[in-house]
């Protein structure tokens, strides 16, 4: 098995990816610079770790397992604009995220991904209303 930071490297990654393409095909007329604001509210460490852990009790053993190893983790690098909670929880959600990429672990994968957009989107659009 690998480190967890090597899994949240790839992690971090897959997300973006992700967010990007669905943030894309949600909004297709929006310049650039609209597509970074908007990707940004989905892969900010605050709203990463708000969806990990409104997920987590959906994760099975294995997958718990996994997340709790990415947040408990060791860093070298500091949380700039995120408080160091939030940071470890992101972490945790990126760790499972680059596991079960590299697991190929692929209808698993569409899923936690599916869930943690829709878990912030609203978030966001309860936020929004208050």
């Amino acid at each position: 098995m690998l480190s967890p930071l090597v899994y949240a490297y790839i992690g971090d990654a897959v997300y973006e990816l992700y967010v990007r393409n669905k943030v894309i095909s949600e909004n297709p007329d929006l310049t650039p610079y609209h597509y970074y604001l908007k990707t940004t509210k989905y892969v900010k460490a605050s709203s990463q770790a708000i969806a990990i852990k409104k997920l987590y009790e959906r994760l099975d053993e294995n997958e718990k397992i996994i997340v709790k190893r990415g947040r408990n983790v060791k860093s070298k690098t500091v949380p700039k604009n995120a408080k160091l909670s939030d940071y470890k929880y992101a972490t945790a959600l990126e760790t499972l995220i680059g596991y079960l990429y590299l697991e190929n672990n692929t209808e698993r994968l569409e899923y936690i991904l599916s869930q943690v957009y829709e878990i912030i989107t609203q978030e966001q659009q309860i936020g929004e209303n208050n």
